[in-house]
C-alpha cells in the first residue's frame, strides 16, 4: 500500500491518502478526512485530460472521521489527480500520484479499521455486490483473494453450510443457520477459486428454533472437494458469510426426502419450485420424490352442522394452480380459506372461488347432504411447479383452523387437462368461470401437449403415385371398426386408386401393432397403397391431421374422418374441380348422409345461443337426402372436418388445424374462418355424397363426453371470431328452412360394420 501528501489542504482539512492495487490495472484509493467539515466528499479522478471512470463509497469512522474509498482503472502512463471536494466554496484538495508505482495489494485489515458496523456492511456490499461487475474483478485471482481475507476479517470464524443432499445435473442442496432476527436475504454468492458469482436460487428462510436461529437452504453447484469455498448471504441488514464443508458422502435427494425436515410445507413445496426451476430433469425429480413419500391427505368430514370440507383437486400449470373441491357451511362459521405457500402470509381465496351445488354421497343413513362445491385459480403459484399437495386451511370466526390437503395430484398434462375439464359440472359452468378458472388452465395443457409431442413414425404398405394430385388424410383413434368398408370403397374407384395418396394417422399409438396387422392385411387384400402416421402419443384431432399434411405430397389435401364412407365413385375429382384458382375457393365439403340417409351435414353454419356464444349448426340436419334446398351447390360459412377439401399449399399457409381446442371438436370451422380471412370462399357440394357414422371415436373420449371441452371450444371460437362471425352470416344469404326449423334427426339404423362391407348392402339399408 503507498500513503501519499496531498497538496496543502484548504480550512484545515488534514486528509491521509492511501494507494493499493486489487487486481491488474484496477485500484483502490482510500482517502481518510481527519475532520470531517465536508458534508458530500468526492473525489474526481483525471489522468491527463481524460476523467477515469470510478465507483466510491463514504464510510463514517468511529472516532467522527469519513474515509472515502475509491475504485478505478488506470492502463496507461502518467499522473492520476485525484480531487477531494464538495460544494464549499474554499475549493478542493488535490493528490497526485504514480500507480505504476504501486505494486502493494489492498489490505483488508487496514481499509476496515476504525469502521462503524454500518461502514463495513457498505463497504462489504460494494465490494461483494457491484464493483466487480463493473471493473471485470469477478476472476481476478489478486481480488479473489482480497475478497477472501475482507470477508473473513468481517467473520472472524464463520459458521458452515453443509450440502445435505445431491440433486440433479451437479446441485447439492446446502443447510445452515443464521440469526433469527434477519428478515430475509435478497441475494447469495458463492466464492471460491474459480471465482466470484451470484447464484441464481433463492435462499429459504425456515422459521427460529429455541435457540433463535433459522435454518436457510439453498440450491448450489457443488464445491469441489478441495476447494475452501465461500457462500456470502446479502441482506438488508448485512452480509452473512458461511465456509461451505467439504464432504464425499452426500447424500441422495430421496434419503434426505424422508427425514423430519423435508416434510415441513414449506421447505418441501420450496425445494419442488427449486429444483423445477433447474431443468426438466428436475421438475420430473420434484415429481418423482413427491410420488414416492406422499403426505398424508387431510379431510374434514362431519356428520352435524360444523363446517366440513375437502380439496380434491389441485393442479399447477404456469397459469396458477387450480382448486376444487366442497365445502359445508350451514350456520356460516367459515371467516377465510387460505392457501399456503412455500414463503410468505397464505393467500386469501374464498373471494375468488367459482362456487356451484354439489351433493355428497349418501351417509350411512342414507342422508344425501348438501354442499357448495368450488373452484378457482390461483394465479402465479408456484411459478406453475408441480406441487402435488398445497396445503388449504379453513379459518373460522371462532379462531379455529381446519386444515385440507388433497391426495398426490397429477402432473402430467393429459391428466392435468382431464382433471380441469371435470372441476365445474357442465350445467354449472358459465362463460365467465371459464374464463376465470378453466381456460387459461386447459390453453396451458395445449401448448404442453404441443411442445412435447414427439416426432411420428411413418410406416408405408406399398408405393403410392409418384405425383399423388390429392392426399387423403384420415385419422385414427382408438374406433377401427370401419377401416375395411372405407379400405374397400376406395380401392373400388378407379380415379382415386391412381391418383390418390391415402394416408393414415394413429392417434392412439398404444394400438400400433393392431392397426398395422389391420392395414397391412387390407393391402394385400385390395393392393391399395397407403402409410400409417403413428403419432408419439395422443394429440387430439388437429395434432393428427396437421401431423398426416406435413407427411403428404399432394396438390390438395382432402382431411376425411374415419366413419366416412363414399357411396360412388368419383367422389374426389367432382370436388378437386370446385377448388380450381380461378374460382376463387378455399376449400369445399360434400353432402354427408346418415347411415339412414338422412342429411347429416349440408354446409356448416353458426348461430348464437342465449347466451351470445356462437355454436356450429348444419344445415338441414334430419331432413331427407332429396330435400330440394339441400341439393343446391352454394357457398357457406364452412364445411365440416368430417370431409373437407382444399389446396395443401393453403392449408400450411394458414396454419392448418388449430389445437388450442381441445379434444376434437371447432378446429373445422375454425379453419373455414381462417380460410375465409385469406379472402376465399367456401363452397357445399350437394352432388358428392358420403355417408357419415358420426362421432365414432370422439365418443371413446371420456374427457369430451363430460360436456366442458365443447362448451370451452364454442367459448373460445366466439372470443377469437365474434365480430368476423357476425359480418359472415349477415352476408350469406339464409336459406328458407331457418324459418321452418328441421328435426334434429331422422331415426336411424344401428347396423352392424360388417353389414356395411358391401356398398349393395349399404344402399339396401338406407334405403329401408
Amino acid at each position: 500500500m503507498l500513503s501519499l501528501a496531498p497538496a496543502p489542504a484548504t480550512d484545515g482539512l488534514s486528509p491521509q491518502l492511501h494507494l493499493s492495487r486489487l487486481s491488474g490495472t484496477v485500484f483502490l484509493l482510500s482517502w481518510t478526512i481527519d475532520a470531517p467539515v465536508l458534508s458530500r466528499p468526492r473525489i474526481a479522478l483525471a489522468a491527463g485530460e481524460k476523467r477515469l471512470g470510478s465507483a466510491s463509497v463514504v464510510l463514517p469512522l468511529g472516532d467522527g472521521r469519513l474515509r472515502v474509498v475509491v475504485v478505478f482503472r488506470h492502463g496507461g502512463p502518467g499522473e492520476v489527480v485525484a480531487a477531494l471536494s464538495d460544494d464549499h466554496p474554499g475549493g478542493d484538495t488535490t493528490a497526485r500520484f504514480d500507480p505504476d508505482l504501486v505494486h502493494g495489494m489492498a489490505d483488508a485489515e487496514d481499509l476496515v479499521r476504525d469502521a462503524t458496523p454500518d461502514a463495513r456492511r457498505m463497504l462489504a456490499n460494494a465490494l461483494v455486490g457491484h464493483w466487480p461487475t463493473l471493473f471485470g474483478l469477478s476472476q481476478a485471482a489478486g481480488y479473489l483473494g482480497f475478497l477472501r481475507q475482507f470477508l473473513l476479517v468481517l467473520a472472524r470464524k464463520p459458521t458452515a453450510a453443509s450440502p445435505v443432499a445431491r440433486l440433479t445435473e451437479g446441485k447439492v442442496l446446502l443447510e445452515t443457520t443464521v440469526p433469527g432476527r434477519l428478515p430475509g436475504v435478497r441475494t447469495a454468492y458463492r466464492l471460491d477459486a474459480g471465482g466470484l458469482s451470484r447464484q441464481p436460487g433463492k435462499p429459504r428462510l425456515g422459521r427460529a428454533d429455541r435457540a433463535g436461529n433459522r435454518p436457510l437452504h439453498l440450491i448450489i453447484d457443488e464445491f469441489p472437494p478441495q476447494a475452501g469455498g465461500l457462500l456470502i448471504l446479502q441482506a438488508e441488514s448485512g452480509l452473512i458469510v458461511r465456509t461451505v464443508a467439504a464432504r464425499q458422502d452426500i447424500p441422495s435427494l430421496g434419503r434426505w426426502w424422508a427425514g423430519k425436515a423435508s416434510q415441513r410445507d414449506g421447505l418441501r413445496s420450496w425445494l419442488v419450485e427449486q429444483l423445477s426451476g433447474l431443468s426438466e430433469q428436475g421438475r420430473l425429480l420434484a415429481i418423482e420424490m413427491q410420488r414416492r413419500l406422499p403426505l398424508a391427505a387431510q379431510t374434514v368430514r362431519r356428520n352435524d352442522d360444523l363446517p366440513s370440507a375437502e380439496l380434491d383437486l389441485a393442479v399447477t400449470t404456469p397459469a396458477g394452480l387450480l382448486l376444487g373441491g366442497w365445502y359445508r357451511d350451514a350456520e356460516g362459521l367459515l371467516d377465510e380459506m387460505l392457501l399456503h405457500r412455500s414463503e410468505g402470509e397464505p393467500t386469501p381465496v374464498l373471494e375468488r372461488l367459482e362456487n356451484f351445488p354439489a351433493l355428497l354421497p349418501a351417509g350411512a343413513n342414507g342422508d344425501v347432504k348438501r354442499a357448495t362445491g368450488f373452484a378457482a385459480l390461483i394465479p402465479g403459484y408456484a411459478g406453475g411447479a408441480p406441487v402435488l399437495q398445497p396445503r388449504v386451511e379453513l379459518k373460522l370466526k371462532s379462531g379455529t383452523v381446519l386444515s385440507l390437503r388433497p391426495n398426490a395430484q397429477p402432473a402430467d398434462a393429459l391428466a392435468i387437462r382431464a382433471r380441469a375439464l371435470a372441476a365445474i359440472p357442465p350445467q354449472h359452468l358459465t362463460a365467465q368461470m371459464l374464463e376465470r378458472t378453466i381456460a387459461p388452465v386447459l390453453a396451458d395443457c395445449q401448448a404442453a401437449l404441443r411442445q412435447t409431442l414427439p416426432e411420428p413414425r411413418i410406416k408405408s404398405f406399398g408405393k403410392g403415385p409418384a405425383h399423388p394430385a390429392v392426399s387423403v388424410v384420415i385419422p385414427l383413434y382408438r374406433v377401427y371398426d370401419f377401416l375395411r368398408i372405407q379400405v374397400s370403397a376406395f380401392a373400388a374407384d378407379r380415379w382415386f386408386a391412381e391418383k390418390a395418396e391415402l394416408i393414415y394417422v394413429l392417434d392412439s399409438p398404444e394400438h400400433e401393432g393392431e392397426v398395422a396387422h389391420l392395414l397391412g392385411g387390407l393391402f394385400l387384400a385390395y393392393r391399395l397403397p397407403m402409410q400409417l402416421v403413428v403419432m408419439g402419443r395422443n394429440g387430439g384431432f388437429s395434432a393428427a391431421c396437421n401431423a398426416g399434411a406435413a407427411a403428404s405430397r399432394g396438390q390438395a389435401l382432402a382431411m376425411v374422418n374415419s366413419d366416412v364412407i363414399p357411396d360412388s365413385e368419383g367422389w374426389l375429382p367432382a370436388l378437386l374441380q370446385r377448388i380450381e384458382p380461378h374460382r376463387r375457393t378455399g376449400a369445399v365439403g360434400p353432402k354427408l348422409l346418415y347411415d339412414d340417409g338422412s342429411l347429416q351435414h349440408a354446409g356448416l353454419y353458426f348461430k348464437r345461443d342465449s347466451k351470445g356464444t356462437w355454436l356450429n349448426h348444419h344445415y338441414f340436419k334430419g331432413m331427407p337426402s332429396g330435400y330440394a334446398p339441400a341439393n343446391v351447390e352454394r357457398p357457406v360459412p364452412g364445411v365440416t372436418g368430417a370431409c373437407i377439401v382444399m389446396p395443401r399449399a393453403l392449408f400450411m399457409e394458414i396454419g392448418g388445424f388449430d389445437d388450442a381446442y381441445v379434444i376434437g371438436d371447432y378446429e373445422d370451422s375454425d379453419l373455414c374462418l381462417k380460410i375465409a380471412r385469406a379472402g376465399l370462399g367456401i363452397v357445399y357440394v350437394p352432388s358428392v355424397s358420403l355417408y357419415h357414422l358420426e362421432r365414432q371415436s370422439i365418443s371413446k373420449s371420456l374427457d369430451y363426453t363430460r360436456g366442458v371441452a365443447s362448451q370451452h371450444n364454442s367459448w373460445l371460437q366466439t372470443k377469437r371470431w365474434d365480430s368476423a362471425i357476425a359480418a359472415l352470416m349477415a352476408a350469406i344469404d339464409k336459406p328458407a328452412t331457418q324459418q321452418h326449423p328441421a328435426p334434429s334427426r331422422a331415426p336411424s339404423l344401428s347396423l352392424d360394420p360388417e353389414f356395411l362391407l358391401s356398398r349393395a348392402n349399404l344402399r339396401r339399408a338406407t334405403a329401408a
